[in-house]
């Protein structure tokens, strides 16, 4: 006859029975069953730290990812935007920032003359937001449910302006949501 000695802290006392039959549950099953049960517990934990990995993964990449594409865009707009601040056309930068209506995740656009002054500006439909008062160059960064963005707009090494862009980021946090009803489908 064998003796477990279990320890338990003084402060978690539970009955000397309910342990003994605990133990007399565990021991009286087939060591088949206690081999298939210990490793689909093991396969359990590690597809569920797999799926923990792979989910971080895939917020850091397409975090990234998403600034890469708008820091590259507002490269193209702010080129495409000099000749309209150095000739102060602002039919022609409103023109220009009116083309981001192909792309449904920028809600909104905005350029600023080399004195910080708004001088054109663009609204997706029913986008209500404020522009900022002055561009502020910087690198993009997320403010909450948005990335923005701000982009001189240069000429031979000369600042004309700033270009200020706003990216929703509701189909980022979509593809999160699903990514994770996919891994708890998965684990369950």
């Amino acid at each position: 006859k064998k003796t477990i000695l279990l320890l338990v802290p003084s402060s978690c006392k539970l009955p000397s029975s309910f342990i003994k039959n605990k133990l007399m549950l565990f021991k009286d099953i087939p060591i088949q069953t206690k081999l298939m049960r210990i490793i689909f517990l093991i396969s359990v934990v590690i597809l569920l730290v797999i799926s923990i990995a792979f989910f971080i993964y895939e917020v850091y990449s397409f975090r990234q990812n998403t600034v890469k594409k708008l820091s590259t865009l507002s490269e193209v707009i702010a080129t495409n935007s000099t000749a309209a601040l150095a000739f102060d056309d602002d039919k022609t930068a409103t023109e220009i920032l009116h083309a981001l209506r192909a792309e449904p995740q920028i809600e909104a656009a905005a350029l600023y003359d080399s004195d910080g002054n708004l001088f054109a500006q663009f609204k997706q439909d029913s986008v209500v937001t404020d522009f900022p008062v002055s561009p502020v160059i910087a690198k993009p960064h997320f403010n909450g449910s948005n990335l923005e963005t701000f982009q001189p707009v240069n000429e031979a090494g000369r600042q004309l302006g700033a270009l200020y862009l706003k990216s929703d980021l509701g189909n980022m946090y979509e593809r999160f949501r699903l990514l994770g009803i996919t891994i708890l489908t998965a684990i369950g």
